[in-house]
């Protein structure tokens, strides 16, 4: 695990040097800088020595120096890899570096290598021989990659702060990616907040053509969807089973210490259950809220004494909350909607002195159908068909007059958040289901009416890849391409890599994925509510631990985020963010995520 700064053309040693440092807590093991200052190439590197802690250093160069390779992740089918590679007769130097792996994998099979990655990755290649660059990025955007181009010179980085220690660079904010965070509450790739830089796509690879400095992008996996009609229910839990332990497994490679995150809910009681039946001397770590709804820490002892794993947890609480909120803003690469990164960066925070990997149960609310979307779009579906959009409209009109709860995903949460996906075509309603802002609020908030082809014009080339493929795997797709890359992993890597932590996700695996597409409509009750996961749980430990609600590592934002302090954005009407203030003040409205979101983004502008 690592951060890297990789330049080419007119930049100075010095500004490679501040950027690589800058980003020092990626990589607080080991920095290396590589200048050819004939050829123009400039890399600063920092490492978190996880695996062969002598031969990993980076960048590592092919014995004729024509190809210059530096990586973020870890390689976790990196031996199977290997052995494929040396029945080549191609030898290797080292006994578990991956990034040897890497490098001779694409000596041999080229950009046909990533496909046949399992990990999470940021891969910079420098090919002198075919004068290109190939960046790619994992399958499921677990690993950041950034890139800024122009006609002298290249800088690519694993964060975006990097860019402003580059002379006469200066990055300016993109108002079209502030609309575009207010939506989706994360800023979907390759667009970022900053114009002209940009960010890879998850399964993506970028050529970089050196004689004249222009970019390639094409994707390198699509997800198979192959239903499998022959199974019957028992055949997918099985299944599931299988790919579950092999996953757990292969992410406990490690030549150091490695830990769980434990919550007590289903999905990191599941991770750690497998990871426990190959690691005996695993530790977990957890974090309590001392507000009841959001509390899970009972549960979380509950699980750590069946399963024997000892319980590390800290507590998060308003005071903590107040003192830190915008140092870890301000640590934030880029804006960030959802307020789970607080929770995780504590818990990241705890875990980081002990261990420098820690299993997550990340991916599991998207893979498995946890959110309320799933029987948002169905509901919808039955409203569509028995023609009764009218009456809808209609009753969605009572919810306004429903209390507002400080309870987490309370019902009033959930009815407002379903009444804002019936304001938009279908191909946007996942997106409203998710946004800090219903399009009316959108719309007043900046005096204009939303562009969907320009702010959503992620969703509607989404929409023309999967014409062809039914409701219910396109919900899961969207979730995919956009939620778990561009929020669910960014949370996951700026929570973790702030505190020199590398996190590993179990459920975020092709194979548990293509297994949830394989899934015939008529065993369509197996995708939602995570009742496929549930089932296996019941197998794995005889009876149900899982009966109460869960919510994930959240916090009472509504009650801990001072209103009363919040300033708008420049762009943002100033009347109606004041009237959106006092009726989420006076709870005639919730705007708990908004404001959030809001407070995020004043950061950066």
């Amino acid at each position: 695990m690592c951060g890297f700064v990789v330049c080419l053309g007119d930049v100075q040693e010095d500004d490679v040097k501040k950027a690589t440092q800058k980003i020092k807590y990626r990589g607080p093991d080991d920095t290396n800088y590589f200048f050819d200052k004939e050829k123009k190439i400039f890399i600063g590197h920092n490492r978190l020595s996880i695996m062969d802690p002598e031969f990993g250093r980076q960048p590592l160069t092919s014995d004729d120096e024509k190809i210059i390779i530096v990586y973020n992740g870890e390689i976790y089918n990196q031996f199977e890899l290997r052995k494929e590679i040396n029945n080549h007769n191609i030898k290797f130097k080292s006994s578990s570096s991956d990034t040897e792996v890497v490098l001779k994998g694409y000596q041999l099979w080229g950009k046909n290598l990533f496909n046949k990655i399992d990990g999470q990755f940021a891969i910079v290649i420098i090919d002198l021989k075919k004068n290109k660059i190939i960046i790619s990025r994992d399958k499921f955007g677990e690993k950041p990659v950034f890139y800024y181009i122009d006609n002298n010179k290249i800088i690519i980085g694993s964060e975006l702060k990097i860019f402003k220690e580059f002379k006469n660079l200066n990055p300016i904010i993109n108002q079209s990616a502030i609309k575009k965070y207010f939506i989706y509450s994360f800023i979907p790739a390759p667009t970022t907040i900053y114009k002209n830089i940009y960010k890879v796509k998850h399964s993506e690879n970028i050529k970089i053509n050196l004689e004249n400095n222009t970019v390639d992008r094409t994707n390198y996996y699509q997800p198979k969807i192959i239903k499998n009609y022959k199974y019957k229910e028992d055949d997918f839990i099985n299944n599931l089973d299988l790919i579950m332990k092999q996953s757990v497994k292969s992410r406990l490679l490690s030549d150091s210490k490695i830990g769980v995150f434990l919550s007590g809910g289903l999905d990191s009681s599941l991770i750690s259950f497998y990871a426990k039946k190959e690691n005996n001397n695993l530790e977990s770590y957890s974090i309590s809220v001392n507000e009841k709804s959001f509390d899970e820490i009972d549960q979380a002892k509950e699980m750590s004494n069946y399963l024997k794993i000892k319980l590390n947890y800290t507590k998060l609480d308003q005071a903590k909350f107040d003192q830190n909120f915008h140092r870890i803003i301000k640590l934030l690469d880029e804006p960030i909607g959802a307020p789970t990164y607080i929770p995780m960066y504590f818990l990241s925070e705890l875990t980081s002195p002990n261990v420098k990997s820690v299993l997550s149960g990340d991916g599991a609310d998207e893979i498995f159908g946890g959110y309320e979307n799933f029987n948002y779009i169905s509901i919808f579906r039955y409203i569509n068909f028995l023609k009764l959009n009218k009456l809808a409209a209609k009753t969605k009109n009572i919810f306004k007059f429903l209390p507002i709860s400080k309870n987490n995903l309370s019902l009033d949460f959930k009815l407002r958040r379903f009444c804002q996906g019936m304001e938009v075509d279908e191909i946007f309603q996942n997106t409203f289901f998710l946004s800090s802002l219903s399009l009316q609020d959108y719309e007043e908030l900046f005096n204009e009416k939303l562009n969907f082809d320009e702010t959503l014009s992620e969703i509607k080339d989404f929409e023309k890849k999967y014409k062809e493929v039914n409701y219910i795997d396109k919900n899961y797709l969207y979730f995919v391409n956009f939620y778990i890359p561009d929020l669910v992993s960014a949370r996951a890597d700026k929570a973790g890599m702030l505190n020199s932590l590398e996190v590993r996700s179990p459920f975020l695996n092709t194979e548990i994925l293509e297994l949830m597409l394989s899934i015939p409509d008529s065993k369509s009750y197996l995708i939602r509510n995570k009742t496929i996961l549930k089932k296996l749980a019941l197998k794995k430990f005889g009876y149900n631990f899982f009966n109460k609600k869960k919510g994930g590592f959240t916090y009472p934002i509504q009650k801990w985020l001072n209103t009363s302090e919040i300033n708008s954005i420049e762009s943002m009407n100033k009347n109606k963010f004041l009237q959106m203030k006092n009726d989420h003040l006076n709870k005639k409205k919730e705007y708990r995520n908004f404001f959030h979101c809001s407070e995020v983004m004043r950061n950066f502008v």
